[in-house]
C-alpha cells in the first residue's frame, strides 16, 4: 500500500527570485517526491517557480487580501485549517501572520529569517521586534548567519535552543570553475534597492575600457538603472540580462564577482560565485567577511562607497595571479564548508523534529 504524501505548506513574503527561494527549491528537490508542497507568496510574486524541480508536486495558491494583522491572521487560520498540513514553513517578516495562525491551530511550524529590507538593515523597527519576540518565542527559527543568530537572541529574546544557525549551501557540481573573461565583472541578483546596483554602476564608471559589467537578473529598478548607466556614460559597456531561469552559466565567465548590497546575511549568489572559482569584491554586510577565506577578506569594503568598491576592483582586475589565488581559495572554502547536500540535510533534520512535536 502506498503511503500518503506528506504536505508541507510554505508561506513566503515573496516568491520572487532570491536566496530564500533558491534554498527552498533546493530543499524541495532534496526532500523528494514523497512530499507535496503548497506555496503561498503573500505579495503575489512567484517568479522563482520557474526554478522548481520537474516531477515534484508543488501547488501555488493565491494569498488572501491583507486586511490588517488580525484580519490576515484569521484568513490564514481558516486556510491552514482546511489545508491540514503536516508542517508549516514560514519565511521572513512578511509571513508573520501565518506564524500566528499556525500557532493558534497548534500546527507543526518552522520559521526562517533570512534578512531585512533596507528599512531594517541597520536598526530593526520596535513594533516588529516586539511582535517577532512574541510570535516566535516557542518556534524553531532557522537563520543563515551569525549576525542574525545574535539579533534573534539579543533583540527578540528567543531561547537559544530554538535558534538554529544553518548556513546556506551550493551545488558544487552545477556551479564549477571554467575559463573566465579577463575584462568582465558582474553580479547576480534582483534589481532591487537593497542590492544597491547604483553604487556598483558608479564604481564601475571609474574603471577604464575594455572592462565590461554584467548585471544578471531583473526587477523593479531595471529602467532606473539603465538610465543611470546612460547618464554615467557607460551604457555600451553594461549588459542587463533581465530575468534568467538558470544563473549557473554566468558566473564562470567573470573575472570578478561583485556584491554591492546594502543588506545581506549569507548571500547564496556569493556562494555560487565562490564555487565557480570567482574572486569576490563585496560590501561588509551580514556574514560576508566570515564566509570568505582570509586571502579574500581585504576585498570586503564599506557599503554605499563607490570609491572603495572601485579601488578593490582595480586591484583584483590588475593582477591575474592574484585572481587565480582568490578563485582557488574561494572554491576550496565552499567545498569545505558549504556543500549543498550537507547543508540542506541540517534543514531537513529540523523539519523532521518539528513534525514530531507540537509547539507549546
Amino acid at each position: 500500500m502506498t503511503s500518503p504524501l506528506r504536505t508541507l505548506v510554505h508561506v513566503f513574503a515573496t516568491f520572487g527570485a532570491g536566496g530564500p527561494q533558491v534554498r527552498a527549491v533546493q530543499l524541495m528537490a532534496q526532500l523528494g517526491p514523497t512530499f507535496r508542497h503548497v506555496v503561498m507568496a503573500m505579495d503575489g510574486h512567484d517568479e522563482a517557480r520557474d526554478q522548481l524541480p520537474a516531477g515534484h508536486g508543488v501547488e501555488f495558491v493565491a494569498a488572501p487580501a491583507r486586511g490588517g494583522l488580525l484580519a490576515t491572521v484569521r484568513r490564514q487560520r481558516r486556510w491552514l485549517a482546511a489545508c491540514k498540513p503536516d508542517l508549516v514553513l514560514t519565511y521572513n517578516w512578511g509571513a508573520i501572520e501565518s506564524v500566528l495562525a499556525a500557532r493558534s491551530l497548534r500546527l507543526p511550524l518552522v520559521h526562517h529569517e533570512d534578512g531585512f529590507l533596507p528599512d531594517e538593515a541597520t536598526r530593526r523597527l520596535r513594533r516588529r521586534n516586539w511582535l517577532r519576540a512574541w510570535a516566535l518565542r516557542a518556534v524553531p527559527v532557522i537563520v543563515p548567519s551569525l549576525v542574525l543568530r545574535d539579533i534573534a537572541a539579543r533583540e527578540w529574546a528567543l531561547p537559544a535552543q530554538n535558534i538554529h544557525h544553518l548556513p546556506n549551501g551550493v551545488d558544487l557540481r552545477r556551479f564549477a570553475p571554467a575559463a573566465a573573461e579577463p575584462h568582465l565583472v558582474g553580479t547576480v541578483g534582483g534589481l532591487r534597492p537593497e542590492k544597491d546596483h547604483a553604487t556598483l554602476l558608479r564604481a564601475f564608471a571609474t574603471l577604464p575600457a575594455p572592462t565590461r559589467l554584467q548585471l544578471v537578473g531583473g526587477g523593479p529598478l531595471d529602467g532606473e538603472l539603465r538610465a543611470l548607466a546612460a547618464t554615467l556614460g557607460i551604457g555600451p559597456r553594461v549588459e542587463f540580462t533581465g530575468p534568467v531561469t538558470d544563473t549557473a552559466p554566468f558566473y564562470p565567465r567573470l573575472a570578478a564577482f561583485v556584491l554591492s548590497s546594502r543588506t545581506e546575511q549569507m548571500p547564496i549568489a556569493m556562494l555560487e560565485a565562490m564555487a565557480c572559482g570567482c574572486p569576490v569584491v563585496a560590501t561588509a554586510v551580514g556574514d560576508v567577511r566570515t564566509i570568505l577565506p582570509e586571502i579574500g577578506q581585504p576585498f570586503v569594503v564599506p557599503r554605499e562607497d563607490p570609491h572603495a568598491l572601485a579601488a578593490a576592483l582595480r586591484t583584483v582586475l590588475a593582477d591575474a595571479p592574484l585572481r587565480a589565488k582568490l578563485g582557488a581559495a574561494n572554491r576550496q572554502r565552499v567545498e569545505e564548508r558549504y556543500e549543498a547536500r550537507t547543508c540542506l540535510g541540517r534543514f531537513t533534520s529540523v523539519y523532521a523534529a518539528a513534525m514530531q512535536k507540537l509547539p507549546n
